[in-house]
């Protein structure tokens, strides 16, 4: 059975904490960015937020308490800034150490979409009732990254759980795309099948307007300052007031730093049983899933 988002919350951290002195820290990073020729600054990061993984990860599941998902996943762009901490197995003992847990990264903002196509598998073999889906991203790094810099990346982060029983939108599919051109006819393909009147478009802030202006459906655009959480902040606070207008979401970015798209395909079910248009069907042109209840989801967002 397909999950459905049942509640999320963003989180947008404003504040700086102290810088604490690792040296196995340091002296890892340097092994790690040597070969590239970058050398760490570990006063960098005495000026830098600090806000690491681990402390928006904590702030997170104080908001949403929740208690032993079936699969835990952690995605992010951005690294952290400590190759010590493996903070996803932190998670889980936060949870209860009773989740099937990772992390993905190395795919830019495209890993929670990765993530999402993943936890679908997972669930549609029955080895996966509920999620945990954390997109984090923080911005202090002991070396100058320029795209990190010149963007202004906030540290922010979204937690949402699926679950099994139905009641809020459902992932359905995702696509990628090799070049930034590519997007356009990706989105026409999706919102083709789509109802113009019951779909939203939740573009990222380097997506084309022509692209999005092309599909003829309603845009809803994320603000500059984030990466790979950006799309999914704006899911986050919204999804609850966006299901009662739109069954349908097409979230959609482009990666500035490759060129690449990506889009995910997601579905509420109507309370009827009905097909929403564009819907999977079955051989016999039956649902091919199961009604769903509206979402009692809701989304919180933090400004320490």
């Amino acid at each position: 059975m397909p999950l459905s988002l049942t509640s999320a919350t963003a989180l947008v951290r404003g504040d700086r904490l102290p810088p604490v002195p690792d040296d196995d820290r340091d002296a890892i990073q340097r092994d790690i960015l040597g070969p590239f020729g970058v050398r760490p600054d570990p006063a960098r990061l005495a000026r830098a937020a600090n806000v690491g993984f681990t402390e928006l990860a904590e702030n997170l599941v104080r908001e949403l308490p929740i208690s032993g998902p079936d699969l835990l996943i952690f995605a992010y762009g951005i690294p952290d800034p400590s190759s010590l901490k493996h903070v996803t197995p932190y998670v889980n003992h936060l949870l209860g150490d009773r989740s099937h847990s990772f992390a993905i990264s190395e795919q830019g903002l495209r890993a929670p979409y990765t993530a999402l196509k993943i936890a679908d598998a997972y669930a549609r073999s029955g080895r996966c009732g509920s999620l945990a889906l954390f997109v984090c991203e923080q911005n202090s790094l002991p070396y100058h990254d320029s795209f990190v810099a010149d963007n202004r990346l906030a540290n922010t982060a979204a937690l949402f759980l699926f679950g099994d029983c139905g009641g809020g939108y459902e992932f359905v599919a995702t696509g990628p795309t090799s070049t930034t051109r590519g997007l356009g006819p990706l989105l026409g393909s999706v919102t083709a099948r789509c109802d113009p009147d019951s779909t939203l478009v939740v573009a990222g802030p380097w997506v084309d307007a022509d692209m999005l202006a092309a599909t003829g459906v309603p845009t809803h655009r994320v603000a500059p300052g984030s990466y790979c959480t950006g799309v999914w902040l704006e899911l986050a606070r919204s999804h609850r007031t966006w299901a009662t207008t739109y069954r349908t979401l097409v979230l959609c970015d482009t990666d500035p730093r490759t060129g690449r798209s990506q889009t995910a395909l997601l579905r509420r079910r109507s309370t009827t049983g009905a097909v929403a248009p564009g819907a999977p069907q079955t051989a016999t042109g039956a649902p091919a899933r199961p009604a769903a209840a509206p979402t009692s989801a809701s989304a919180r967002e933090q400004t320490p």
